[in-house]
């Protein structure tokens, strides 16, 4: 057997030995090569060894690549062969033979042959893998590549076989990954290297053979280049993905610019653990392989920032951030610090709570070994790194509160970065200790009270350090409870003045209940929170005030006062926050007072100042707590001091001591009394203090505090005050104004307690002739100021019964003429003190006559104070005024002077029916008072009706405090009646506004005296009443009329509502909005019907009804956020439907208050009505009415910007749900109510909105590009200003040429929103829309009319093939057809853009469709007997030359003579424009030879044209040319006839040009024209006939050239005859 083999290889070798050519070679080969080799898997080593040696012959005869190998044969062999030991010999001989072979196939073989060397790599054994990877790179650089976009590129994945045997695919993917990252200068001097960056060693002998040798630079940049082409068709987007990220880290643009645009275009999902997987192998290294280099890293990091398997990744993750943060390479680090923040956000808890305290300490030694706590680089890019850093382990530990619940480390690092950092790096900072805030809650208790510490070392700072301040703040506030006196005591602390304004108010919001649950819980939906909810548990009394007390005297040396530590501020907002506590605790049980809102500390204050049950609570409670010992003792303790010191600030303590002594219990009282009047410190310090309000408060102390002191003591303290009036009384003043403000209060509370005979009646005489005497002669204000307030406190408490009734007359009229003089409120209200001692009902009658001749004051305050004394007189100590001022509790005045109530109220009703203005202004302010203060007696039960109807009257009034203050009396009368009363009073109302006919009781009345208009001014509007029709129209729309009087109470304007005399009457105001909240609570439908509508009342155009609605609303809603989403619907619908309300006001406030509910809501909430929103919101776009087609402006803006926001998918929102929100909006804008409305407003918004929504709305609007841009288009012309138009049409007249119009009207195009919109729907083309695009881009083209949309669509076509080439190669026959119509339109600036148009699309035409449109060109040229023709006929050929040059030089010889031609034309511009194309494609003479022929026979057709100027400038181009070839010309006799064609003829200048040239081929070409004896005869004769032409420079030219055609071939020149 072995034999017979050898002997056939013997027979083999014969004939390879005998072959003498190489022709005869490469045939055996062809045949035997294959067999032969086939022998190398014999058993037989004889056999083998003599294939050895032929194949050893073979490889000498074929050194010369002329001899082809047969390639498929040794290829198929090769596959074909079993995997056995003894087929390997033969299958390496056949690669080698393979590899030898392929260099020698042509191009077409090597395309052919490289799919089959690819098919089935995966399946062998890796050396023979890695010589066929050898061969498919070699072959790659020489294939060819399909068009891109094309059938063939789409069909290569089927032609390699990818789509069967994936295995290949992914095999491929790897290794030309490894190739893509193969980096040639890791190979040293040396000759070998091991491997490079992101290649394992294997991978990289695998490639290179571990030999610099085996692929040189230039060939590596030949495969990567080629690799990517490949791969764009044949791979799917997950194999292109690694070989493309690989290659868009390289150094050459070429390559990774191309690996860049295949990542755009393909779709990885980053959440496939194949995908992170790789990455991590990439960043980190695998089998051996080094990480790839920090700028491939830093991508890697980025791509992972997006794949949340790639935060679950551990522990490649963590070694990822390590390795990240630790990198020197800057933009590493920002990756890395940027992937860590993604991280914290995205990665599960259980996988985040292992590592992120490393994490947080990788960052936290990053941030310290550059320098710390300020940087020491000055690079913005590292300061950059840095905050990022700063930032990101803030979210880290908010993620993972573990890290700081046990221990401060971290917050006190980031404090003592916000300290000491840099500025740039402080905001940084501050986010960082932010994003802790929420996690504060976590800490344990130990770290808690470390935090306190902390916090309170911070805050001790001072305000060189704003920062640790307000963050310490916030601290307290977020993790502490309201209960917690440390961190009451911190916000205490920063209200000191000298901090920034933003720490003061963050510090009042941690002493407001309120505003802390608001911080504190800010997830918590506010509602009807009272005063005793455990969230606003305040800290215990006593626990508060020993913590102050410690904090005080820590700071203090022994023996020094507390009061002395603290700063005023500190101190006084201490006693206050005390003060508070003690009153919540007071009012803890009072259901009354309880809500908790904003104004919860003003409620306080005037709860306990107005409100008798609330005093009662605090009495009971002082009463309760008050012990020598006690917290309140204390308390009463440090306000006295800090009072006592009249530091500049401490008059707040002294009121607080003050407040508690006039609400404590006798025994309080009595203790007081013996430590501060027996021995008379007061009265040596505090009541002669040389501040008057410190005089006034310390004197008002001691009248309390004398009067419970012994008999002796007091009269001594009298005597010395009256004493200190003598004669030196005006040598000091302080004491002198100190001295009578006391012995008033002395006098009228010893009166009050029974034990005013401790005084001697002399004395008291003594001091009554005193005040007499100051009221006489009231020189020095200070001691009138203090005799009248002597006076009301001795009138109040009738200490001036025993003066005769004629002093106290005489006293009554000097105060009274005070009163007339000064305006004095003070004076007022001691004249109606002082009734009480008058001794008759008469003198007291007189009084209220007195009071009420004083209605002609401006002043306000003054009408009020003129109230409050009317109530004094009309009803003594039964009027609540003088109640409240008691300051001694348990006891009663117990003075019974007969009240002449009965009287005031009819006197006062009668003054009400006055017409005058300035009366009916004060009546109803006293009518208001005597209701207010003395509403609970029986003679004003029994007159509410009265009352009722005397405030309806006031209700029209034109002053808008009469209004309010009719409405407030209306909500009082209907609070104090009875169920059958309160029928009667709404059913009144409610006429008093809808009845036409009205009872006269309830109407207005005009006399004389009525002032219909202020002075100079007619305003015919509906004034303030409409406020109160509004409010009657809600309280009936609610369903529920007896609604109003509470609205009434609740809607305000003036601003003597906020001043402490109108509190008084806004309290039941106040405390009426929990019987609303019950009034609601058990008629719910109440609220669903009155809240949309009270929504819309808000933003009525009348200010007044809209700030009226607003404070109804305010004390309606406690949760406005709550309230609007659960009544959202019936909002809306509400709105909708009064937008089309008859009544111009409504549709306004329905507009802006659809504006303020979409604003604040998810689109998701109101999609469904969002077409029938944009149909309102269009139609009150088109208005009657100014005002509201301003509002509908806004709306309609506001409406804009949220579907902008909403489509846009960069922001988030998913492709489908846009597309559906497009699908239902776009042709609404499109169509009828939108573009296409009849009103310009509509359609100027409509485009607008089309225009944002363009620019915004990405993917989603692709579907829509085909529509949209064809509207587009339209819209440019139709929406030009006509006057533009009207300029155009006009030039002439205004001096203007129509070239310069239409620059100004193509720069404002290019300028345009439209065009941008444009551009922007062109970028978002696809082959599915371009389909769609193709045939309405082709009709605009065709129709459009205006300049603005032709010229529009000339530049959507260059953007396409400029943008989109692959996609508009198929359709660009068709554009160019519908373009070239448009070279003729009749304005040159159109004619010129589609010229450019036409250029760019030659790019991608055929060639037949680029020839005619050239051969339209010449046409234009050649035919048309207009300059303008020609023009653009040089811009059509421009163009191609300029944007097509591959297309312009495949098809040069049908152009370019033409080109030469034309440059002769007589027009320089013309010339010009060819003459350049000519020598931007041509290198001069060369190209006049190499398409002489052409332009010969061209130039031979025009000289028969009938124009003149054709002829001329063919006659120039041809005598040209002849120069140039002179005798180097094929075409001899065409030449000669040609020129001779051209010589002929009438004269014209330049002719002489062409009859040179004739002269100059005659001598030239002189050996043919001799030979040619007809030739001769005619060259002789035309010369002689253009020598005798009339023009006398021609004819001297001619003459020349015949002599010197005569003297060329020795003829006589003939004579002139």
């Amino acid at each position: 057997m072995a034999s017979a083999e050898l002997t056939l290889v013997n027979k083999v070798e014969m004939r390879i030995a005998l072959a003498n050519t190489d022709e005869k070679l490469e045939a055996l080969l062809k045949v035997y090569l294959a067999p032969l080799l086939l022998k190398l898997g014999s058993p037989h080593e004889d056999v083998r060894n003599k294939v050895v040696s032929i194949c050893n012959h073979i490889n000498t005869r074929i050194k010369s690549k002329s001899i082809s190998l047969p390639t498929e044969s040794l290829l198929a062999q090769f596959k074909a062969c079993k995997v056995e030991s003894e087929s390997i010999l033969m299958r390496n001989f056949c690669l080698m033979y393979i590899q030898m072979a392929v260099d020698r196939l042509t191009r077409e073989q090597q395309n052919n042959i490289l799919p089959h060397v690819i098919n089935g790599i995966s399946s062998y054994e890796r050396q023979f893998q890695k010589s066929l990877f050898a061969i498919v790179l070699k072959l790659l650089p020489l294939w060819e590549a399909p068009e891109r976009g094309s059938e063939s590129e789409d069909s290569l994945r089927v032609q390699f076989g990818f789509d069967k045997s994936e295995a290949d695919a992914q095999f491929l993917s790897k290794h030309f990954t490894a190739v893509m990252l193969l980096d040639l200068s890791v190979f040293s001097d040396q000759v070998s290297a091991i491997c490079c960056p992101g290649v394992a060693p294997a991978e990289f002998e695998f490639i290179t053979s571990n030999s610099k040798d085996t692929i040189t630079p230039v060939q590596l940049v030949q495969m990567k280049r080629a690799i990517l082409q490949f791969i764009a068709g044949a791979f799917t987007d997950y194999e292109k993905f690694w070989p493309s990220l690989a290659g868009s880290q390289g150094n050459i643009s070429e390559i990774y610019g191309s690996a860049e645009d295949l990542l755009r275009k393909i779709t990885i999902d980053y959440e496939s653990d194949d995908v992170v997987g790789g990455l991590y192998d990439l960043f980190l290294g695998k089998d051996g392989a080094p990480p790839v280099p920090p700028r491939f890293r830093t991508r890697i990091l980025q791509l992972l920032s997006k794949s949340n398997l790639a935060a679950d990744y551990l522990p490649q993750t963590l070694l990822a951030i390590d390795s990240g943060i630790k990198s020197t390479y800057p933009k590493e680090r920002m990756a890395a610090i940027e992937f860590v923040h993604w991280t914290a956000k995205v990665a599960p808890t259980d996988v985040l709570e292992p590592v992120a305290l490393s994490i947080v300490n990788n960052l936290l030694s990053w941030i310290k070994s550059s320098g710390w706590p300020i940087a020491r680089t000055s690079n913005v890019q590292e300061r950059t790194l840095r905050g990022f850093a700063y930032e990101t382990i803030g979210s880290l530990a908010k993620r993972v509160p573990e890290i700081i619940s046990h221990s401060l480390r971290l917050i006190e690092f980031l404090f003592s970065s916000l300290k000491d950092e840099h500025p740039d790096m402080k905001s940084s900072v501050h986010g960082s200790l932010s994003s802790l805030i929420p996690v504060l809650s976590n800490l344990d208790e130990d770290t808690l009270q470390k935090l306190r510490e902390f916090l309170l070392k911070q805050m001790n700072l001072g305000p060189e350090y704003p920062n640790c301040q307000y963050v310490a703040l916030r601290y307290c506030i977020s993790a502490m409870p309201f209960g917690d006196p440390t961190a009451r005591y911190i916000c205490i602390l920063g209200l000191d003045p000298a901090n920034r304004a933003d720490i003061v108010a963050e510090a009042k919001k941690g002493l407001h209940p309120y505003w802390f649950r608001k911080i504190h819980r800010p997830e918590f939906k506010f509602g009807n929170e009272t005063f005793h909810d455990t969230e606003y548990a305040f800290p215990e009394f006593e626990s508060m005030t020993n913590f102050l007390i410690g904090s005080w005297s820590s700071k203090m040396d022994s023996g020094a006062s507390l009061v002395e530590g603290p700063q005023p501020q500190e101190l006084v907002s201490s006693l206050q926050f005390l003060r508070q506590i003690l009153i919540m605790k007071a009012l803890e049980n009072n259901n009354k007072i309880s809500i908790i809102d904003e104004g919860w500390e003003f409620k306080l204050n005037e709860a306990v100042a107005l409100d008798d049950s609330a005093r009662t609570n605090v009495v009971e409670l002082l009463g309760q707590w008050w012990k020598r010992d006690s917290p309140l003792q204390k308390l009463l303790k440090l306000a006295f001091d800090g009072f006592a010191t009249q530091r500049p600030g401490m008059l707040p303590a002294g009121d607080i001591w003050l407040e508690l002594l006039s609400l404590g219990s006798n025994e309080l009282v009595s203790w007081w009394s013996l430590l501060t009047v027996i021995g008379h410190p007061l009265s040596e310090s505090l009541i002669f203090s040389h501040n008057a309000d410190s005089r006034s408060l310390a004197a008002h102390a001691v009248g309390i505090l004398a009067s419970a002191t012994s008999g002796d003591n007091v009269k001594e303290l009298a005597q010395n005050l009256v004493h200190n009036l003598g004669e030196d009384a005006m040598q000091n003043l302080p004491r002198t104004h100190g001295s009578i403000v006391s012995l008033g209060y002395i006098l009228s509370r010893l009166s009050l307690r029974g034990r005013l005979s401790a005084i001697p009646g002399q004395l008291i005489e003594e001091f009554f002739q005193l005040l007499v005497k100051n009221l006489e002669k009231p020189s020095v204000t200070a001691l009138l100021d203090s005799s009248v307030a002597a006076i009301s406190e001795l009138g109040a408490y009738e200490v001036l019964s025993a003066v005769s009734p004629d002093e106290i007359s005489k006293l009554a009229e000097l105060l009274l003429q005070i009163v007339k003089r000064t305006k004095s409120e003070r004076a007022l209200l001691a004249f109606g003190n002082l009734s009480l001692s008058f001794p008759d009902t008469e003198s007291r009658l007189n009084a209220v006559n007195s009071i009420c001749a004083l209605y002609e004051s401006t002043q306000i305050e003054f009408l009020f104070s003129g109230g409050e004394a009317l109530s004094v007189v009309a009803a003594g100590w039964g009027s609540t005024v003088l109640k409240r001022s008691l300051d001694i509790q348990g006891l009663d005045p117990g003075h019974d002077r007969p009240a002449v109530l009965d009287e005031v109220l009819d006197k006062v009703l009668e003054l009400c029916k006055s017409t005058k203005p300035s009366l009916k202004r004060a009546s109803c302010i006293w009518l208001l008072s005597l209701l207010q203060f003395c509403g609970h007696l029986q003679p004003v039960m029994e007159r509410l009706k009265l009352i009722h109807f005397a405030f309806l009257t006031f209700l029209g009034d034109r002053d808008d405090l009469v209004q309010e203050s009719a409405s407030r009396g209306l909500g009082l009368v209907y609070d104090k009646g009875d169920n059958n009363l309160k029928d009667d009073l709404v059913r009144s109302l409610v006429q008093s506004f809808t009845s036409d006919n009205r009872d006269a009781a309830t109407t207005s009345r005009i006399s004389a005296e009525t002032q219909l208009f202020d002075p100079g001014v007619l305003n015919t509007g509906d004034g303030s009443v409409s406020t109160y029709k509004d409010i009657m129209s809600l309280a009936a729309e609610a369903g529920d009329p007896s609604l109003i009087y509470k609205f009434m109470s609740l809607a305000s304007s003036s601003a003597i509502w906020s001043t402490r005399r109108g509190a008084a009457f806004g309290l039941g105001s106040i405390l009426s909005k929990t019987s609303l909240d019950e009034i609601f609570a058990s008629n719910p439908r109440l609220r669903k019907n009155l809240v949309p509508k009270l929504y819309r009342y808000r933003y009525d155009p009348n200010t007044t009804v809209q700030q009226s609605m607003k404070d109804i609303w305010n004390a309606l809603i406690s949760d406005s956020a709550e309230i609007i989403d659960s009544q959202f619907d019936d909002i809306l619908e509400e709105l909708l439907k009064r937008i089309g309300d008859r009544e111009w006001r409504v549709r306004q406030a329905s507009c802006a208050a659809l504006q303020d509910l979409l604003d604040g809501s998810q689109l998701q909430r109101y999609e469904g009505s969002l077409e029938r929103i944009w149909q309102m919101s269009f139609r009150a776009l088109d208005d009657i009415k100014e005002s509201v087609r301003i509002q509908a402006v806004a709306l309609c803006k506001s409406l804009a910007n949220s579907l902008v926001r909403n489509v846009d998918t960069s922001t988030g929102t998913s492709a489908q749900r846009a597309t559906v929100m497009l699908q239902t909006l776009l042709p609404f804008l499109l169509g009828n109510a939108g573009l296409q409305s009849q009103a310009t407003e509509v359609q100027a918004f409509s485009l607008d909105t089309l225009l944002k929504l363009v620019q915004q709305s990405g993917a989603a609007l692709r579907q829509f590009i085909p529509t949209l841009l064809d509207e587009l288009l339209g819209l440019l012309s139709t929406l030009e200003p006509q006057a533009i138009n009207y300029i155009a049409l006009n030039a002439d007249k205004y001096g203007l040429t129509g070239n310069a119009i239409d620059a100004s009207r193509l720069a404002s195009i290019r300028n345009s929103p439209m065009m941008d919109a444009i551009d922007k729907c062109v970028d978002l083309l696809d082959s599915s829309t371009m389909k769609e695009l193709v045939p309405k881009l082709q009709s605009a083209i065709r129709k459009s009319v205006g300049l603005p949309s032709k010229v529009a669509a000339s530049r959507v076509l260059v953007t396409m093939v400029v943008r989109h080439i692959d996609l508009i190669r198929q359709y660009a026959d068709r554009f160019l057809k519908a373009v070239t119509p448009q070279l003729s339109d009749r304005n040159d600036t159109v004619a010129t853009s589609y010229a450019a148009a036409s250029g760019y699309l030659c790019r991608v035409a055929s060639n037949e469709q680029v020839l005619e449109l050239v051969a339209n060109a010449q046409k234009m040229y050649f035919e048309s007997e207009d300059e303008r023709s020609r023009v653009i006929s040089g811009s059509v050929i421009s163009a191609i030359s300029k944007h097509a040059s591959d297309k312009f030089t495949a098809l040069a010889s049908s152009i370019l003579p033409f080109v030469f031609i034309a440059k002769y034309d007589p027009e320089k511009a013309i010339q010009s424009t060819f003459a350049n194309v000519w020598s931007d494609n041509t290198g001069g003479v060369g190209a006049i030879k190499l398409y002489f022929p052409e332009i010969l026979g061209l130039a031979s057709v025009q000289l028969e044209s009938q124009q003149w100027r054709v002829r001329q400038t063919a006659a120039l181009s041809v005598a040209d040319a002849s120069n140039a070839v002179g005798n180097q010309v094929s075409a001899t006799s065409e030449l000669f006839v040609v020129l001779m064609k051209a010589s002929s003829g009438r004269s014209w200048q330049g002719k002489e040009k062409v009859l040179e040239a004739l002269a100059n081929l005659s001598a030239k070409m002189k050996w043919y024209v001799q030979r040619e004896v007809e030739l001769n005869d005619k060259l002789l004769k035309l010369f002689l006939a253009e020598s005798k032409r009339n023009n006398e420079d021609y004819k001297r030219h001619a003459k020349k050239l015949l002599e010197k055609f005569c003297h060329e071939f020795d003829l006589p020149v003939p004579t002139e005859d």
